[in-house]
């Protein structure tokens, strides 16, 4: 009978012991897992900064081929502004017009439409080039903001991992 007893108690200490091996296995994987969601919150973070600063970089190319299209409608239409005025001189001249009389009005408010045509589209292209600049600043913002979140969140991780355990270590003494 005694050796019955001794047997039973041997069981019961090696099934304690399996037991205790487990909760400390669990607690091991609870605290990695923690550990590894921060490390994954960070990586997400990062990879959100590399994708908003490439947006910024395009937005800021894109600012680019806009302010240099205005430049060059600008352009355009002063050239087609000094052609127009030209055939309008040489016409007035084939007609007999007089250039200082009426002429000269026409021509006047012809050169300011004209004018104010190129100021257009210069502005155009200068509201264009400051909102996708706004844009950059933007995305580089979200991209800074997000670094910090990440590191944010891997310091809670860590911070999650050592408080479990602590937590779990304190159960077994």
């Amino acid at each position: 009978m005694v050796a019955f007893v001794s047997l039973a108690a041997a069981s019961q200490q090696a099934g304690g012991g399996a037991i205790l091996g487990l909760l400390a296995t669990g607690l091991g994987l609870q605290v990695k897992g923690q550990y590894e969601q921060g490390k994954a919150a960070e990586r997400q973070a990062k990879d959100q900064a590399i994708l908003d600063e490439y947006n910024a970089k395009l937005a800021e190319r894109e600012r680019q081929e806009l302010q240099e299209a205005a430049a060059f409608e600008e352009s355009k239409q002063r050239k087609a502004g000094a052609r127009l005025k030209a055939r309008q001189r040489v016409k007035a001249g084939q007609a007999g017009i007089d250039p200082t009389d009426s002429f000269a009005l026409v021509a006047d408010e012809t050169e300011q439409e004209l004018e104010l045509d190129a100021l257009l589209i210069r502005r155009g292209g200068t509201v264009g080039a400051r909102r996708l600049t706004a844009e950059a600043s933007i995305s580089r913002l979200r991209g800074r903001s997000a670094l910090l979140r990440g590191r944010s969140a891997r310091r809670a991780g860590r911070t999650r991992a050592i408080s479990t355990g602590l937590r779990g270590a304190s159960t077994f003494l």
